[in-house]
């Protein structure tokens, strides 16, 4: 009978000294896709099995050669959030934001808590954490909790998965969220209207198609459609639609949802299109679109021809003299002074060599130089309305500008189509709250000094500390206490 042979030890794998050293009582060395990573263990008795059974805990960090252990950022959260709760809560909040911009933000409010009921506060606090933090959904808790909101709102309990859920129930009531935009809506008042997209990479939202933008990526994408307010000068109404749809029907489908009769479609000049206008015309849509300068349809003058009898008359902007000529619906405008700059820039790249820069192609240009060229559908405009209307497009492009720049909300993670729903109407009221802060440095004609980011850095340092059991309002320094008295705003 042959001796049975000794079963060989299945080697552990040899972990470098760099990783193994920081492992510790409690936790476990982890190696996954070529890098180490530290997670906690613990150990609990199994009647049925009748030994220990060994229970993966939460991930720790990560661990490289370089930089040693790295703490993972949702462990350094949950790390604060209970040392706040061991020091009762926390003694010192932050106040002088979220007390201002809920002073400021009083409609928002008032019209969440009309059509959400009891879902109002848990959306605004999550709009004013996307506008004052640009917070994912995990960090909310977080920034609660350091807020003195969360002493003004007791009743209102906030955790990652309880906002996730309600972005949801929100996405899901289309309805609803139409209901509290036309609340912001007047009767008769002019409105603009443009488009962007929001990249996501989520397979589960239908809506993400890919089509090109104005960066010319071809991603997985939604489009972005807002309507803007020419006399409130804030965003009133949005829409998201399929990313591969860029047919002008949406516009008049957005048109008839929100119920507007007055309303501009400004459009870029990638826009215009014998099929746009056409389709434009038959929707009784109004619109102000530029030409490109090499277009056939607008009426240059002979290069030859100076003659300012030539042209149909000017009028002043910014201190500017914009001269016009009409033909049929389109309109020519010269600004002089933008003329001779751009001669100028013309001519240095002919003398420095550049590529497609000549002196015949000076000669062929020097009509397009300094003008804009807009066709409109809107025959009781006068010429100067129709330049003044296209250049408040600039307000549009600065709030899409505000929703990528400051709110980070051109992309998103969301895992479906009602989420993604809900997560873009929290940044809509955090766009709301941002340009009603806008507007108040508007009105008190701050903005050449002040930014909306400043005002809320400035504010952010006001703090409640808590003494003898009562909060008390901290001291304001001088400059934060002289921008609110010019803003006549008060901390109570």
């Amino acid at each position: 009978m042959k001796k049975q042979e000794p079963k060989k030890k299945i080697k552990e794998p040899v972990h470098p000294l760099w990783a193994t050293k920081h492992r510790k009582a409690g936790t476990e060395l982890r190696l996954i896709n070529k890098k180490y990573y530290l997670y906690a263990v613990s150990s609990k008795y199994d009647p049925l099995l009748k030994r220990s059974k060994k229970i993966s805990g939460k991930l720790l960090g990560k661990i490289t050669e370089q930089d040693g252990f790295i703490e993972s950022e949702k462990d350094k959260l949950r790390k604060k959030a209970e040392q706040s709760i061991i020091i009762d809560n926390l003694t010192t909040k932050e106040f002088g934001t979220q007390q201002l911009v809920t002073k400021i933000a009083v409609k928002q409010i008032q019209s969440l808590e009309k059509v959400f009921g009891d879902y109002a506060k848990p959306l605004f606090i999550f709009a004013f954490f996307r506008l004052t933090e640009q917070s994912p959904i995990k960090n909310v808790p977080f920034y609660f909790m350091h807020s003195f909101l969360s002493e003004v709102w007791k009743e209102v309990k906030i955790t990652d998965k309880s906002i996730s859920q309600l972005l949801r129930r929100i996405g899901a009531n289309r309805e609803k969220i139409m209901e509290y935009q036309k609340l912001f809506i007047r009767e008769g008042e002019k409105v603009l209207m443009d488009m962007t997209h929001v990249i996501t990479h989520s397979r589960q939202i239908e809506s993400a198609q890919c089509g090109y933008n104005s960066t010319m990526s071809f991603e997985p994408q939604v489009n972005l459609m807002y309507l803007f307010s020419a006399q409130q000068h804030e965003p009133v109404y949005y829409r998201l639609f399929p990313g591969n749809i860029k047919d002008v029907k949406a516009f008049t489908t957005t048109i008839q949802e929100c119920g507007l009769k007055n309303v501009t479609l400004i459009a870029d000049k990638g826009f215009y299109s014998k099929k746009n206008i056409n389709t434009l015309d038959d929707s009784k849509l109004n619109y102000i679109i530029p030409l490109q300068r090499g277009s056939k349809l607008i009426p240059y003058p002979a290069s030859d021809e100076i003659d300012k009898k030539k042209w149909d008359g000017y009028f002043t902007f910014n201190e500017k003299i914009i001269w016009h000529k009409t033909k049929g619906n389109v309109v020519l405008f010269l600004n002089q002074e933008l003329k001779t700059s751009e001669e100028k820039d013309y001519l240095k790249r002919v003398d420095a060599e550049k590529e497609n820069y000549t002196l015949d192609g000076f000669y062929e240009k020097q009509s397009h130089f300094g003008t804009l060229s807009l066709i409109n559908n809107n025959k009781e405009k006068t010429v100067e309305d129709v330049y003044l209307q296209y250049k408040s497009r600039t307000n549009v492009e600065t709030m899409f500008d505000s929703l990528k720049n400051i709110l980070y909300a051109d992309r998103t993670y969301m895992q479906n189509d009602d989420a993604m729903n809900g997560w873009m109407f929290v940044n809509h009221i955090a766009l709301q709250c941002y340009y009603m802060i806008y507007q108040k440095l508007l009105e008190h004609k701050m903005l050449k000094k002040y930014s909306v980011t400043d005002f809320l850095k400035f504010t952010h340092r006001i703090k409640k500390i808590k003494i003898n059991n009562n909060w008390q309002t901290a001291e304001i320094t001088k400059p934060v206490q002289a921008l609110l008295e010019k803003l006549n705003l008060h901390i109570t």
